[in-house]
């Protein structure tokens, strides 16, 4: 009996370890160890939002070579943004054209086989305040369940209400004009 087979028990065993851990560290291994026993991903990343900024900044990263933690990129209006953040929908990219038109360093992340994307946001208080991203092969995330991944972004949710509180801290006097965008 496999974790994908009886994803409910996975997620309880999840949700239990989740309130257990007594360090962001660990909460963030708990949650990558979930999405890669559900999901599977090469690259998992997570993004917390800041509305009133039009801000995402990195939070965790399972590769910091790739990926690197911290830092901070202003949203846009374009179709990703207004799909996730704004309407608070997944997205599921399957190809490489998927990750061209949604990541500024889209050619790296191809280089290093990543060539699906599954973006989860994470909702509290009627808004998106972040996202968890997973990344993979070709076509990794087509099926995956919508209902799953509710219960998921709920899970996570006291995780990134935390980690906001400290980003709203590190934007204070940002120069906004400087960053990349998404």
């Amino acid at each position: 009996m496999s974790a994908t087979a009886f994803p409910q028990v996975r997620i309880a065993k999840a949700a239990h370890e989740l309130g257990r851990a007594d360090t962001p560290a660990r909460q963030w291994e708990v949650i990558s160890e979930l999405l890669q026993d559900l999901f599977g991903h090469r690259l998992f990343t997570a993004l917390v939002y800041l509305k009133a900024q039009r801000l995402m900044g990195r939070i965790y990263t399972s590769d910091g070579n790739i990926s690197p933690l911290g830092g901070f990129k202003a949203t846009g209006k374009g179709p990703w943004s207004s799909r996730v953040l704004d309407e608070g929908l997944v997205y599921v990219g399957s190809h490489e054209n998927d990750i061209r038109s949604v990541f500024s360093e889209s050619e790296m992340l191809i280089q290093h086989g990543l060539h699906s994307v599954l973006n989860i946001p994470i909702w509290f208080g009627g808004e998106v305040i972040g996202s968890l991203n997973l990344l993979n092969h070709r076509a990794a995330y087509d099926h995956v369940s919508p209902p799953l991944l509710a219960l998921i972004a709920a899970m996570c949710t006291p995780v990134f209400l935390a980690e906001k509180s400290n980003a709203l801290e590190a934007v204070a006097g940002l120069d906004i004009s400087k960053l990349d965008s998404v």
